[in-house]
């Protein structure tokens, strides 16, 4: 499961222009999978994934909301025992995100400069970064939003769809600045399909989770971190039965300095 950070601007009971000077972020995310292949007689696999995606983001202001402008400067990826092509890596690098976010800071459009299997699972993210916000909304309030969300890659297409429930917080310090809280809890559910060494496999799953997130007084994100885990399952031609898969996942942003 993909569970998402938020990349905001707002303070509490106001939302305010989009800071001029880009912003540099650090997204950490690391996942757990454990497959259950008792039907096949066998014990539980692991299977563990880290990425730590660098990107810098600026915003301007337009009618109706501010355009979004994102470059993926550069990204680590660990996929425990599979080998990583770095050239895989290097496609996705540089990729330049282009669009727009409405009054509510949600994205309506976004398009890459170019194609890669890893800048498609990064578009992806980014089109969840920016959590809806209820413009005039005091700490105490929350609402409701729902965002769907394709993933498009040669090896796994899937459409997700995540309802989350925000609250604004009180002021708290992080990272040694003050800063308003969002707090978060959200549900997804996934379906798609997914490239096996058996062949091609459905894929389904649902997942629960929380986050935080922390905006300082001038609208600047100053990081965050979220958890979530799930329940899902892979139906594959060769196998006896769908095979289940639990999964955990942890996302933190932080501010490069």
């Amino acid at each position: 499961m993909l569970i998402r950070c938020a990349l905001t601007v707002l303070v509490t009971g106001s939302v305010v222009s989009p800071a001029p000077a880009p912003v540099r972020y650090r997204i950490e995310q690391r996942s757990e999978n454990v497959i259950d292949l008792s039907a096949f007689g066998q014990p539980d696999q692991n299977q563990n994934s880290a990425f730590a995606w660098y990107l810098t983001v600026s915003y301007t202001d337009s009618a109706g909301g501010a355009v979004l402008h994102a470059v993926l400067d550069s990204l680590q990826v660990d996929l425990g025992t599979n080998p990583v092509a770095q050239g895989s890596i290097d496609s996705a690098t540089g990729t330049v995100y282009h669009g727009f976010v409405d009054a509510r800071r949600k994205v309506q459009s976004l398009t890459a400069s170019k194609t890669s299997t890893y800048g498609a699972q990064f578009e992806a993210m980014l089109r969840s970064l920016h959590p809806v916000w209820k413009p005039g909304a005091k700490a105490g309030e929350a609402w409701t939003d729902t965002l769907d969300i394709e993933l498009n890659t040669p090896s796994i297409k899937t459409k997700s769809r995540s309802v989350r429930n925000y609250t604004v917080g009180g002021t708290e310090t992080w990272d040694g600045t003050q800063a308003t809280k969002l707090a978060v809890a959200f549900s997804e559910s996934t379906t798609g399909t997914l490239e096996t060494p058996g062949g091609p496999a459905d894929i389904e799953g649902k997942a629960t989770g929380t986050g935080s997130w922390y905006i300082a007084p001038d609208g600047r994100y100053l990081g965050g971190k979220s958890a979530s885990s799930g329940d899902g399952t892979v139906t594959i031609a060769t196998a006896p039965s769908a095979i289940p898969v639990k999964s955990t996942t942890t996302t933190s942003v932080t501010v490069l300095k």
